[in-house]
């Protein structure tokens, strides 16, 4: 009886110390392109170590972006900082710069070069206008390291900020992974060993099958795939190499999801992360097939396979920080950009009416119309991500009120199907919204960056691709998102809340203070 009441005390008392003790190490996870349903279609074929263990062991509320439009690298710009697009200032993957009459990518920077790899511009962060969550740690403890891994540069820089200790991203030339000299002059002697065993290649070879079918007869699956068998594929990587000639063919694959988790442990173990008293950052960036998601509809092989060779990752990676970190000593949140939609012939299978908008038939009509009302000319410097850029030396020239212009091409676009709402900068500019969309419309608006006219497509239309690697026209619509929190003192979100309320969480549970650009 004894042993029984004294078993029962220290449980309690490990409880306690989980939900209060300060984590050596936070772990920050977003996935992109995921269809979260996912994790409740697949359930029961989910591992009980892995996104299992995080929904049933951790702590669950559904976060709002609150603004317009999601996409990869604005999410993360806005989880690790705190702020909206309006404030922290990365509106979109990229915007048109009036200043220097041209587009501006979002972390592009031509005054950093590639690390790792020769002859390309380099990534910074230097458009994110705010201090970040590791900016946060590292002003209160210099020792802290801060690092941040993804697929692609974009949401790793974006994620890191100003004070990360290094990001990494893979390499669409070399298959081996990257930084920019932005952080360091060269990548660390541990990476540097780890690139020369070229994990890339050993997953070209190996091509990409259903996890079930691993082990058996490549051949059959090639012949059986040929045929057009509906619950088998096989997609050759190494063909697909030689006939592309780029290693941008993974990012089309769950490999890559493993490659970020095989580095992360690799990187926790050479950086020494949650091993002293000074609380480390390590932020992760997964990809649900990134540029090819809409080829294949949310019920597809393909993407089941995606989601259980996830799971087992995450389920690698949680073991890894119980055996590195020690349970309790690790908080983890994982969370979702850029929510993948139902695509318009999904949706008619349900009787539901949608479509493929096309912003560029769309300013093709929309020049004609502007040179039947203002005389011939390039009314339109830029556009995409759901923003119109006008000319305004031009409109100020032909002495037309910018006002009256930007109204004329809200009329316009309204009148286009699948589109839902169209607002204009000077109605942003000069009105307050405290509810509905236009709320979600202000809260994206950069009076420097931002379009002269903005819209946004109804619930079932989605934008119609310039190709399919275009990523300008990417954006999702979901702007509400699971949040989950696994850990130590994962506790305190509600049920509901805003995706900047986890920013203060995250600084609480450390005991550091709230960056003060975060607080409002």
């Amino acid at each position: 009886m004894k042993a029984i009441v004294l078993g029962f005390l220290l449980g309690i008392s490990g409880i306690v110390a989980m939900a209060g003790s300060k984590p050596k190490l936070v772990v920050g996870i977003t996935i992109s392109q995921f269809y979260p349903e996912w994790l409740t279609i697949y359930e029961n074929e989910l591992s009980e170590g892995g996104f299992r263990r995080i929904m049933n062991e951790g702590k669950s509320s559904m976060a709002d972006y609150n603004y317009i439009f999601s996409q990869t690298g604005v999410d993360q710009a806005t989880i690790y900082t705190g702020l909206l697009p309006s404030e922290h200032g990365v509106i979109s993957h990229a915007w048109f710069d009036r200043l220097r009459n041209r587009r501006q990518s979002n972390v592009v920077a031509q005054d950093y070069r590639l690390i790792g790899e020769e002859g390309d511009e380099g990534f910074s962060p230097d458009w994110l206008q705010a201090l970040t969550l590791g900016c946060a740690m590292k002003m209160n403890n210099a020792f802290s390291k801060v690092y941040s891994i993804s697929v692609n540069g974009e949401e790793a820089v974006l994620s890191g900020g100003s004070c990360a200790n290094m990001a990494f991203w893979l390499s669409e030339k070399s298959g081996k992974w990257v930084s920019s000299d932005y952080y360091a002059d060269s990548l660390p002697g541990w990476l540097n060993v780890y690139n020369a065993r070229m994990e890339s290649d050993y997953f070209v070879r190996r091509g990409w099958m259903s996890l079930g079918d691993e082990g058996g007869n490549t051949a059959a699956l090639r012949w059986k795939n040929k045929i057009g068998l509906a619950n088998v594929f096989f997609y050759d990587l190494a063909q697909a190499k030689r006939k592309y000639d780029t290693y941008r063919i993974l990012k089309a694959t769950p490999y890559v999801n493993t490659m970020v988790v095989d580095l992360a442990m690799e990187l926790m173990g050479a950086e020494q992360l949650g091993k002293d008293n000074d609380p480390d950052l390590l932020m992760l960036n997964f990809s649900c097939l990134d540029y090819m998601n809409r080829d294949f509809g949310v019920y597809a092989r393909e993407f089941q396979d995606v989601v259980l060779r996830l799971d087992k990752d995450m389920e690698r990676l949680l073991t890894e920080l119980d055996n590195c970190v020690g349970e309790g000593n690790y908080a983890l949140f994982l969370t979702f950009s850029e929510s993948r939609e139902l695509l318009p012939e999904e949706l008619e299978k349900i009787r539901l009416a949608g479509g493929y908008f096309s912003i560029f038939k769309a300013v093709a009509l929309l020049k004609s119309f502007l040179n039947l009302m203002y005389g011939d000319g390039d009314w339109i410097l830029d556009y995409d991500a759901g923003q119109i850029y006008l000319d305004r030396t031009l409109i100020a020239k032909n002495k037309i009120p910018l006002k009256d212009i930007q109204d004329k091409i809200a009329d316009f676009m309204i009148e286009f199907e699948g589109v839902s709402r169209v607002v204009t900068a000077h109605s942003l500019t000069h009105n307050a919204s405290s509810s509905g969309i236009e709320l979600l419309f202000q809260n994206s608006f950069s009076q420097k960056r931002s379009g002269d006219v903005l819209y946004t497509l109804q619930p079932t239309w989605i934008p119609e691709l310039k190709d399919p690697e275009d990523q300008f026209a990417r954006y999702s619509k979901r702007h509400k998102v699971p949040l989950y929190l696994y850990g130590g003192g994962a506790v305190g979100l509600p049920g509901e809340c805003e995706m900047t309320s986890l920013l203060p969480f995250l600084c609480r549970l450390m005991e550091i203070p709230v960056p003060y650009t975060a607080v409002k």
